[in-house]
């Protein structure tokens, strides 16, 4: 088979240090204002541009809560209870509670990436030392973790594709669970034997992170602990976290001292690990964000009330991290002691099945999962779309693609590597290199018949790369005597491909974590990869016919392409998602069709029905990547056809099963 790499050696590190180095200019332009009314003209934007990136934040519902049962201890008793954050989204919880009257100081308690959720024996720890100390605790199991998992019984993580697909709906996991934990702060302060003033949240990993965002978001929390969660945005960029830690665009108008900032002046102790393995969440890197916050914090005249502890012990909430979260919280919500490790009475784990709200089999349809919510919410949506009307105006819905997909904006012209040349057979096989954006290096291999002129061309993409095209294609059915084909990398894939190791099945991960928290969308900005192709084509080679064929995800892009630019003659996708909808399949799609927003604007069909020129839809398929059947096929086609019907377009179309 013909070797179509351009380079000797892989670029995989360039198109990750493009990344790094975009994230180390955003890092630098965010500082801390130098003057208390600074800081405050600043604050109200950060808390509305937050809470617009992630997601909705409706006015509160009843919380209408539930007990499913109690477990007597020692000098205090465990609740097991739900309330109703969103209307008909259940929230399933465990309350300990000490014995007495009251009133005690309440505190929040989020897990982190412990699938059992708030039944894990390191999270009922907290519950169990806090409650003998006189603290209610109210632990929560995170939307699609514990209780609240896609299938009753059964636990499992809740990041990857599937939290991801919360951003279809125009929601984030972040910010769901960070509404979730503030209608916990409503039912603590529901509760007539809590103190509501004197409110704490304290939580581990993905667990710290939220501690960190509610005491921004939410007022009423009086002290906060976040465990081994601190780092710094720009450190995110690149490396391994969980799409609950991300804010779409967050890099792009804030860096973490800032949403450590906003809990100025309430007391906030950061706990680190010194053994943590996770770069992320190195003690350096929270310290570059703990410097930020306490430049806040000293503007206010409270740096006594900012503090951090690094701790020799690896990435959890581990005995030695409660004495320091005790010590804090009675200094700052009992006014007891001056906030220094408290020693923790011995207590005795309960099993975690018998913190379950429900047995196994029993949990009723209200209690939400992530799969569950959005895939209501999308069929509504769906039917929206169809419903529509004749009022779509297809100018706007690509304006509004085009606000979506977030494409790089750079003009410039394209820098372009020395053009290798060989004849092999009746071929000539050129190589060379372009750059769609600075630091955004392209290898193209373009195979074109000998000695012959060519007047057009197909451009074929492929997320696994260039190699892989020609496995998946018969090369000299692809060959005509006037027609070009060009092998392309785009950025990430192929020989610029730096993130190979898959997460829960689906690829790019960390790679579209890092794009969406600069502000940008993986399938954007392979757009703006193939209009650079595209330029260099019609201006360096003279060409005006340019098809695309496009496999995977990349259909996508493709698809994107042809409906925003009318350069193309004709798009062809193979193996392509074939709708945002999901019928309960397993999300093992790729980590790059995640776009913020998607089903809000349309779906597959929509892209389609935009299309300038024909499309060909080869073989769609679905979440799992299981072929469409003949009338998922028939369906996706005629949902395509409606819809450039209602807004006036005379399309073609054209969707089979192979």
């Amino acid at each position: 088979m013909l070797n179509t790499n351009v380079w000797l050696e892989s670029a995989g590190s360039v198109a990750r240090d493009t990344l790094i180095m975009e994230a180390r200019r955003r890092h630098l332009q965010h500082q801390p204002p130098l003057n208390l009314e600074k800081w405050q003209e600043q604050r109200p934007w950060l808390l509305e541009s937050i809470r617009s990136a992630a997601g909705t934040f409706p006015e509160p519902c009843p919380l209408d809560v539930a007990e499913h049962g109690l477990v007597e201890l020692d000098g205090y008793s465990l609740k097991k209870i739900t309330f109703q954050s969103r209307p008909g989204m259940r929230v399933t919880a465990n309350l300990y509670i000490p014995d007495g009257p009251g009133p005690f100081p309440g505190v929040i308690n989020m897990h982190g990436h412990w699938e059992q959720g708030k039944i894990a024996v390191r999270v009922q720890a907290r519950g169990h030392t806090l409650a003998q100390e006189g603290f209610v605790v109210l632990s929560v199991d995170a939307l699609g973790a514990g209780e609240r998992g896609t299938k009753p019984g059964c636990f499992e993580y809740h990041g990857a594709g599937l939290g991801a697909s919360l951003m279809h709906i125009r929601e984030t996991l972040l910010g769901m669970q960070v509404y979730d934990n503030m209608r916990g702060v409503d039912l603590l302060q529901s509760l007539s034997y809590v103190d509501p003033d004197r409110i704490g949240a304290t939580g581990g990993s993905g667990g710290g992170n939220q501690t960190m965002w509610l005491a921004a978001l939410d007022d009423r929390v009086k002290a906060a602990v976040p465990v081994v969660s601190v780092g710094s945005f720009e450190s995110y960029i690149t490396r391994v976290n969980c799409i609950c830690e991300v804010l779409p665009g967050g890099l792009t108008f804030m860096e973490e001292w800032a949403v450590l900032g906003l809990a100025a002046p309430r007391p906030l102790l950061i706990i680190n690990a010194l053994q943590d393995i996770n770069p992320t969440f190195y003690v350096s890197e929270m310290i570059r964000s703990f410097n930020g916050a306490r430049e806040i914090y000293r503007h206010y005249g409270a740096v006594d009330k900012i503090s951090y502890q690094a701790i020799g012990l690896t990435h959890g909430y581990w005995p030695e991290m409660r004495r320091h979260m005790l010590g804090w919280f009675k200094r700052w919500l009992k006014d007891e002691g001056e906030g220094r490790p408290a020693d923790e009475a011995a207590f005795t784990e309960l099993p975690e099945r018998e913190c379950l709200c429900f047995s196994e089999n029993n949990r009723p349809d209200t209690i939400s999962s992530i799969a569950g919510y959005v895939d209501s919410t999308a069929r509504r949506l769906a039917e929206e779309h169809l419903e529509a009307g004749s009022g779509l105006n297809p100018e706007e819905k690509r304006y509004e693609l085009e606000e979506l997909l977030q494409i790089p904006d750079f003009q410039s012209g394209c820098i372009i590597s020395e053009e290798r040349t060989k004849i092999e057979g009746d071929l000539e096989v050129c190589k060379l290199s372009l750059e769609s954006e600075p630091g955004v290096p392209l290898p193209l291999t373009i195979l074109s018949p000998s000695g012959a002129p060519c007047r057009e061309a197909i451009l074929a993409i492929h997320p696994e790369g260039k190699q892989a095209i020609l496995s998946r294609c018969v090369l000299s059915e692809m060959i005509k005597d006037d027609c070009m084909i060009v092998l392309a990398d785009l950025r990430g894939t192929g020989e610029t491909c730096w993130d190979s190791q898959p997460v829960q099945g689906a690829r790019f991960h960390n790679q579209a974590r890092a794009v969406l928290w600069l502000g940008r969308t993986m399938v954007g900005d392979w757009i703006r990869d193939i209009e650079a192709i595209v330029d260099y084509l019609k201006e360096e080679q003279g060409l005006e016919k340019i098809s695309l064929l496009a496999f995977e995800e990349m259909g996508l892009a493709a698809l994107g392409a042809a409906a925003l630019e009318d350069n193309y003659t004709s798009i062809e996708v193979r193996d392509l998602l074939g709708s945002y909808l999901r019928n309960g399949e397993d999300m093992l799609q790729s980590m790059a069709v995640h776009i913020p927003g998607i089903l809000k604007w349309g779906d597959v069909s929509m892209l389609a029905a935009l299309s300038r020129v024909p499309v060909r839809i080869i073989k769609p398929v679905d979440w799992a990547g299981r072929p469409y059947g003949v009338d998922r096929v028939r369906a996706l086609q005629a949902d395509a056809e409606r819809l450039a019907l209602l807004m006036g377009l005379s399309a073609e179309i054209f969707v089979t099963t192979g």
